[in-house]
């Protein structure tokens, strides 16, 4: 950076700048075994949250204030055209100007004021050389050539001055809530310079479309009523657009437009009847409906045990008594029957 001290490097992104921010951005979303298709999808994800990163800035920019430390008018100036980002890197400088600068020196140079500033921060002194006539003020530490933001040096002398606002030849627009304000998107949101045989009513519905946004950014805190009404004289307006003549078409009707072709009033191909293939269709059976089903069932004499229940002899629960008799009655019945018989 010694060789290019000279030159103003303000706002403007090195190439080993935009490399490096490159890198780390797109390392979030790619790795090196990943697909052509991968790297597609995940190029898209970047990109649209960095579509959805910027759009919400840029309503937070538009549509809120920073809080300043001062009561300056150059620092509300700054507040009101600068970003909250680059703001927030002014209203520094602001408050470094109040306490750490102080003036060791002051001459005239071919009719240009020079005033040697001296930074109690860092300890350094700082020569300003200030132009009364066209408010240009240039310092030796070089802030504003290196990122397009006033030093606390130029600060302290443009307050000495009484300057109420910042020149705008040391505003970049590029750091600005209207930084987009030049540029205007086509169908494709392709961005195009103005000037390059580009028609008039082109660039006032970019403008318009822009001035849609920046109405969406502020009913986004507003009530539903608000809303409403929006979308009310918007309707009136398309309405009073709409030739009368114009039939409403339905998503049917829009299709075949777009295929060219219409639909058949005899449809010979229906769709199949829905076929059974899960089993059966029973379903399983609890234990208590099995039960139940059971006991309604009537009883009838067990041959084995001699009582009347749900069973036969076949799968009698008493048919592992042992030593049964021939005749298949138990033992013990037919002990108890011979001393009846006596």
């Amino acid at each position: 950076m010694a060789h290019c001290r000279d030159l103003k490097m303000g706002s403007v992104m090195r190439t080993t700048q935009r490399s490096e921010s490159e890198n780390s951005f797109f390392k979030k979303f790619e790795h090196k075994w990943g697909t052509l298709v991968e790297f597609w999808m995940r190029f898209e994800s970047a990109m649209d949250q960095q579509r959805h990163t910027h759009k919400k800035l840029d309503n937070e920019s538009r549509h809120t204030s920073p809080k300043t430390i001062s009561q300056l008018p150059i620092e509300i100036h700054g507040a009101k055209v600068y970003t909250h980002a680059v703001f927030d890197e002014f209203q520094e400088e602001v408050k470094y100007s109040m306490t750490t600068c102080s003036v060791r020196g002051f001459s005239f140079v071919n009719d240009v004021e020079v005033t040697t500033v001296y930074d109690a921060l860092k300890d350094k002194k700082f020569d300003v050389q200030y132009n009364s006539g066209t408010e240009e003020a240039k310092c030796t530490c070089r802030l504003f050539e290196r990122k397009a933001i006033l030093c606390r040096h130029i600060i302290w002398i443009f307050s000495g001055k009484g300057l109420n606002t910042i020149p705008q030849v040391y505003v970049a627009r590029r750091w600005t809530k209207d930084a987009l304000g030049v540029e205007f998107f086509d169908l494709n949101e392709e961005p195009t310079e103005i000037g390059d045989g580009v028609d008039e009513k082109y660039i006032e519905m970019s403008n318009l479309w822009s001035e849609f946004h920046r109405i969406f950014g502020i009913l986004k805190g507003r009530e539903k009523g608000d809303v409403e009404k929006l979308s009310a004289l918007i309707r009136d307006f398309r309405e009073k657009l709409a030739p009368s003549t114009e039939v409403a078409t339905s998503k049917h009707q829009e299709l075949e437009l777009i295929l060219g072709c219409t639909t058949s009033e005899d449809i010979s191909i229906l769709p199949p009847k829905q076929a059974k293939n899960k089993g059966s269709g029973k379903r399983m059976v609890s234990s208590k409906t099995k039960a139940i089903k059971i006991n309604k069932k009537p009883k009838r004499m067990c041959k084995n045990c001699r009582q009347f229940a749900h069973h036969d002899k076949r799968n009698c629960p008493y048919s592992f008594v042992p030593n049964p008799s021939p005749s298949g009655e138990l033992s013990g019945d037919r002990d108890l029957e011979e001393e009846e018989s006596h």
